[in-house]
């Protein structure tokens, strides 16, 4: 980022104090690590300001940006202030006009009720192979201080900027589009995720599709399996160009043969996980459609060619080799009702005994009870089950072990059951908020006798 002391006032309607820098390259929100010669942005939460911790780095920074509040307490602070009425609204229009200082790069926003990350992580992977400079977003920054932050790491010479765009609260999604107007939006399913927060499944297509509303002109989108016909029902126009890219698939096991225009290419995955064919579709609907400056001249076998050294995403069906030579699928990081069955899908397809150690999908509103009870796991030799939401699927379950918190869960495990046996596949699926990355460092730990 590059900034000038005068750009970030009009950004943001701001009002510069004792002066102001130059140039601004570095905005810090967290105190840790920060460096010489950063721009320090005082962030303020229910729980949380960022303000108290100014005084510790005014002797370092090239300017300080706080609220009116927090300036009554920096008053004896001899470095640049600039004044805004709100610092994370702030954040987000600097954000912002940097993204509009960068007319070469594309910004795809990327949404949807599940597999964000994992197709973000596609595309990355095939156009940083297609030889353009890509940036996008990293971990979990999504959310309206991650967007931002991933928006203002952009490079000048970036050909790329893939956005993941999250939402638990309505009113985000759009503000989320605010700051990013994207050139393009891959959308990649809708369903009941976060329907606590936003009103149903009905306010989740709603604010899902804001983002789409939000597309520059002239800009475009791709939807997944499925999504246009919700937006449909919904009601939900879509003005922007659809890409369209006939792209098909058929699965044996782990082996896909992708189908466009009359060409075959083939890939193996590492997994048999069905709904990793039905992402790379998505991407390469994407890459085919081609609406890049510059043209992308590789085959349709080399984008597949290129997808097929594809890495899953730690915490979504990443694999690991556990204790007594089992195979643990970790797809602990997040969970709703479609990708926990998608998950189920892909060890069901497991050639050996099938274990399933599942926790809570949160924030699923009135109808959490009925969509754990209705959690298919047929086919799978052991189920264990945690979490208060799981228990629904333990009453129609006679056969599974359920336990009310991941500390119980663990006890079991490392003392009171048979040991694993090589061969064995676990998966460990659940809400990030569940915990279950604990069973999966147990069972990737070769000093801890585990059992299930």
């Amino acid at each position: 980022m590059q900034l000038t002391g005068e750009e970030l006032a009009t950004a943001t309607q701001g009002v510069w104090h004792h002066g102001q820098p130059d140039k601004v390259s570095q905005i810090k929100t967290d105190s840790r690590g920060f460096e010489q010669g950063d721009v320090f942005l005082a962030l303020r939460g229910d729980f949380f300001d960022g303000h108290r911790f100014a005084g510790d780095l005014a002797g370092r920074a090239a300017a300080l940006m706080g609220d009116t509040q927090g300036l009554a307490t920096w008053q004896d602070l001899n470095v640049p202030v600039l004044e805004v009425q709100d610092t994370l609204q702030a954040y987000g229009d600097i954000a912002h006009a940097w993204r509009e200082k960068l007319s070469r790069t594309s910004f795809i926003g990327i949404t949807g009720s599940y597999g964000k990350t994992t197709v973000r992580s596609m595309l990355t992977h095939l156009f940083t192979g297609l030889g353009l400079n890509v940036h996008a977003t990293d971990a979990n920054l999504n959310n309206l201080i991650g967007v931002p932050q991933t928006l203002l790491a952009t490079p000048m010479d970036a050909d790329v900027a893939l956005i993941e765009c999250g939402i638990s609260e309505q009113g985000e999604m759009q503000r989320l589009a605010d700051i990013l107007s994207p050139d393009g939006v891959v959308m990649t399913g809708l369903t009941s995720a976060h329907a606590e927060g936003l009103g149903g499944l009905q306010g989740v297509v709603h604010e899902k599709a804001r983002l789409l509303s939000a597309i520059k002109v002239g800009g475009w989108c791709a939807l997944g399996n499925g999504v246009a016909t919700c937006l449909h029902v919904q009601k939900v126009l879509v003005s922007c160009q659809q890409l369209k890219a006939d792209v098909t698939w058929t699965r044996k096991d782990q082996d896909v043969c992708f189908l466009y225009q009359g060409e075959s290419a083939s890939l193996r995955l590492s997994l048999p996980a069905q709904h990793w064919c039905e992402n790379m579709a998505l991407v390469l609907m994407v890459a085919l459609a081609k609406p890049w400056k510059r043209e992308l001249e590789l085959s349709f076998q080399s984008m597949v060619n290129i997808l097929a050294s594809w890495q899953a995403v730690d915490g979504r069906l990443l694999t690991y080799q556990g204790v007594a030579g089992c195979q643990i699928l970790d797809d602990a990081y997040n969970a709703n009702p479609v990708s926990m069955q998608a998950a189920l899908q892909t060890l069901q397809s497991m050639p050996t005994r099938r274990i399933a150690i599942l926790g809570d999908m949160k924030e699923l509103g009135e109808h959490s009870a009925a969509a754990h009870a209705n959690i298919d796991v047929k086919n799978i030799e052991c189920v264990w089950l945690v979490g208060e939401d799981m228990r629904h699927l333990h009453a129609v379950l006679a056969d599974s072990l359920w336990f009310l918190d991941v500390d119980a869960l663990l006890a079991s495990l490392a003392l009171n059951l048979e040991k694993l046996n090589e061969g064995d596949t676990v998966l460990v699926k659940a809400s990030h908020s569940m915990g279950l990355e604990k069973v999966v460092d147990m069972l990737k730990s070769k000093d801890v006798d585990c059992a299930v």
